[in-house]
């Protein structure tokens, strides 16, 4: 068949792309210097605002609607799945076309689905399992989109200001993470459920123009379309994932440190539900950091140090009492979240094939959310079964067990710099 070309990968021609001193980082702001770029940032953040507005809307018109109560925690499955349903259909649409006509088109799937809701609730139609189906429909779309943006940026700028470039993108989700929420709850109060949706219609309207303009102004010079089935496509993205040594290396150490991570998302709102600011303030710090640290520490330091100050901040959510004194440990753990999830990312991105790319990255996102969804359900359990304290004291004896990952013996497939 003719996927099996994929397997034909020198891992020495792979680790050749990841230099023996380290590439010297660029500035964290230097890909705003490209104005395509500095667009489609922006665009995006708004983008963002309006994701976390339509989690709220949907959520708080559950409650008003739903029979029984699991249909609120259902709203939360229904986000939940997409990404671990259509990132890898993404990743081969990234591949086989134009990269920026994919993310388009899963722009105007939000923005469909986005006005619909408005119009239907707006009419007094809403039902829960219609809520439930156009919830899993928006973020359907939204998770096509996932590899298309990533590969949209390392073709858009150079290699030594992608990791910034992907820094930014974090910073920006982060923003509209802090801030959507209450935005969406002022909206909501104001004018109703129906105007949230359409706020988050709205949100994606500049998107839209931006891809637009782009892809009109400068069409790619070699189309993606190949006589391959989206089939054989998928399959060789898997196979070109297993015979990449550096790609399975890095799957394996994001699953295991967002499986034992999760628990600080997934158990902080039991313990100090006040105190999420201070996760995206180390987020920020960590991003102004993370390019001399790469440089400087090499990657196996970097992500040994990341994994260690999760497993602080997990740690002292247990044992800490004082809220002034937890809220600069919460910063500690929003550092290593931010140093560690963006660091993948790029290794992911350098070591794929360029022919691949969209597909590795789409792996790469079933590792994230998996490790997030099986985490999360896991230490909740745990929770709920042996107490609080003792899921967080799980998990961080996992996290602490996980820096055997970072040994100098368990890397030989894994760069130590970029």
């Amino acid at each position: 068949m003719t996927f099996l070309v994929s397997r034909r990968v020198n891992p020495a021609l792979i680790m050749s792309s990841f230099a023996a001193g380290g590439t010297r980082p660029a500035s964290l702001l230097a890909p705003l210097k490209n104005a395509t770029y500095r667009r489609l940032w922006s665009a995006t953040l708004l983008s963002n605002f309006g994701v976390w507005i339509q989690s709220v809307a949907a959520a708080w018109l559950m409650t008003s609607i739903a029979p029984t109560v699991d249909f609120v925690a259902w709203v939360q499955a229904a986000t939940a799945l997409p990404p671990l349903c259509f990132t890898v259909l993404g990743g081969v649409l990234a591949d086989r076309f134009d990269q920026r006509l994919v993310f388009l088109t899963a722009q105007l799937i939000v923005l469909s689905v986005a006005i619909l809701l408005s119009a239907l609730d707006h009419a007094g139609l809403m039902t829960p399992w219609l809520l439930l189906g156009l919830t899993f429909a928006l973020d359907s779309g939204s998770s096509l989109r996932y590899p298309a943006y990533q590969t949209t940026i390392g073709e858009l700028l150079p290699r030594e200001q992608l990791q910034s470039a992907l820094v930014l993108a974090s910073i920006g989700w982060n923003i509209a993470r802090a801030l959507g929420p209450g935005l969406g709850g002022l909206i909501i109060a104001v004018a109703g459920v129906p105007a949230a949706f359409a706020a988050n219609a709205l949100c994606n309207v500049y998107i839209i123009g931006v891809l637009l303009s782009w892809y009109w102004k400068a069409p790619l010079s070699k189309p993606k379309a190949d006589e391959q089935s989206l089939l054989s496509q998928l399959i060789a993205g898997f196979a070109h994932v297993h015979a990449t040594a550096t790609i399975r290396a890095t799957m394996l150490r994001c699953f295991v440190f967002t499986g034992f991570a999760s628990a600080l998302w997934s158990l902080l709102p039991l313990v100090a539900k006040r105190m999420p600011g201070g996760l995206g303030v180390g987020a920020l710090i960590g991003a102004s950091m993370i390019g001399w640290m790469r440089h400087n520490w090499g990657l196996r330091r970097l992500f040994a140090a990341a994994t260690f100050a999760l497993a602080v901040t997990v740690l002292a959510l247990a044992v800490v009492p004082s809220i002034y004194v937890l809220l600069p440990v919460l910063a500690l753990g929003g550092f290593g979240w931010m140093v560690a999830l963006s660091t993948f990312n790029v290794v992911v991105q350098l070591a794929a094939a360029e022919s691949f790319r969209g597909r590795a990255i789409s792996v790469y996102y079933i590792a994230l959310f998996g490790g997030l969804a099986l985490g999360s359900w896991a230490w909740g359990h745990v929770a709920e079964g042996a107490g609080v304290d003792w899921g967080l004291y799980g998990a961080t004896a996992g996290l602490l067990a996980s820096l055997l990952l970072y040994r100098p013996a368990a890397n030989r497939a894994f760069p130590d710099h970029l």
